[in-house]
């Protein structure tokens, strides 16, 4: 299983970057990729900029789209100096969730992931997913419910599929996980 997490959802929207600052005079904005990776902007032709602080939003369309280092250099239809681009500092970049690819087999994105429950293979439930944590070696589900919050790692030994509806994530977790968050001795299930 390969999580990607490409930004925060909000409803039929994810936030997908945040303008940094304006880029020469011609009104470019250098937009950082909640993703970390800047080619994903390519394959946006349309665009919602949101000022987090007042709600207020404005579509574009994306008329260049150009990689710089871990940015990325965005034109825009309709936005034309460096001043007016300059007033969309610290606003997100939003796209419609429909706009995403289509992950391949094996592979979702952390939005989709994001509240839903998981299960045991011996058919505790554990409670729901919370958060994401990226390591270098493989990233981590924490899943937060009743019996505390339990840190799962996403391979293949311990995240193996859905239930059959789809609304479940089906793991099997650690040795002594479960006994740990129960507050037991590693080994004892009382």
């Amino acid at each position: 299983m390969e999580i990607l997490d490409v930004g925060v959802a909000h409803g039929g929207q994810i936030a997908v970057g945040k303008v940094a600052k304006a880029h020469g005079i011609k009104g470019e904005l250098k937009v950082y990729p909640f993703s970390g990776n800047p080619d994903d902007f390519c394959s946006y032709r349309s665009l919602t900029l949101v000022d987090p602080g007042h709600g207020a939003a404005k579509s574009y369309e994306v008329e260049q789209c150009r990689p710089l280092e871990n940015l990325v250099l965005l034109q825009l239809a309709g936005l034309s100096g460096r001043s007016a681009a300059e007033e969309l500092r610290g606003w997100e970049v939003r796209i419609a969730r429909e706009l995403l690819p289509t992950p391949g087999a094996g592979t979702f994105y952390w939005h989709d992931l994001e509240g839903l429950s998981v299960i045991s293979d011996t058919g505790q439930e554990l409670g729901r997913i919370t958060s994401l944590m990226a390591t270098s070696a493989h990233d981590i589900l924490v899943i937060t419910g009743p019996g505390g919050e339990y840190l799962i790692p996403v391979v293949a030994e311990c995240v193996f599929g859905f239930t059959a509806d789809g609304k479940a994530l089906m793991v099997t977790p650690p040795p002594g996980l479960l006994e740990m968050n129960a507050g037991g001795v590693l080994g004892d299930a009382s």
